[in-house]
């Protein structure tokens, strides 16, 4: 990762907080540790994702809640942290895997096909699965093939780039009054 691509703001040091403090850290080991999540696939960036997080205006709203990477059929998809298998399988018509880690976090990856079980242990890295051919109502997703990558607490979504890096910098924008 580019040094400056995770520069430290007011605005990012309260969201790793709001992030970090429910895993269990300390504020000071919070701003002191290694991002806590990988790219699912190994070989992509954060400035690889085709779609961002967008953020619906009520619980049940219009939004994308997490990011879409360009990926291939057969890819090898890894765990983004350490945690365990808390879902694997079809949601609806779409082949979901979820990794639990930390107090109260999941991160979801599909479509992707694994043979690993609810409840298996995972290192943050190892493989759980791979990217499937995906059914063909979810081709609306992505033009092309992707992989959709989310993040969610208790409370709701949250864009994975939060715990990976490669968040743009907050701006305050001022409106001049005519």
């Amino acid at each position: 990762m580019h040094p400056d691509t995770w520069l430290m703001t007011p605005t990012k040091t309260l969201i790793l907080l709001a992030i970090w403090l429910p895993i269990g850290l300390s504020p000071s080991q919070a701003m002191t540790q290694e991002l806590p999540l990988a790219m699912p696939l190994a070989h992509l960036e954060p400035k690889d994702t085709l779609n961002h997080y967008i953020a619906p205006m009520t619980e049940y709203g219009e939004g994308h809640r997490g990011i879409d990477l360009p990926a291939l059929v057969g890819d090898q998809v890894i765990s983004p942290a350490s945690g365990q298998i808390s879902f694997s399988g079809k949601v609806g018509y779409r082949n979901v895997v979820s990794v639990t880690f930390g107090n109260s976090l999941t991160a979801s990856m599909e479509p992707v096909c694994s043979d690993l079980s609810q409840g298996a242990p995972v290192a943050k890295g190892d493989v759980v699965g791979f990217v499937c051919e995906p059914d063909i109502e979810y081709l609306w997703h992505c033009t092309e093939t992707c992989l959709h990558f989310g993040t969610r607490t208790e409370t709701g979504y949250f864009s994975p780039l939060a715990l990976i890096g490669g968040l743009s910098p907050s701006k305050l924008v001022y409106q001049a009054r005519g």
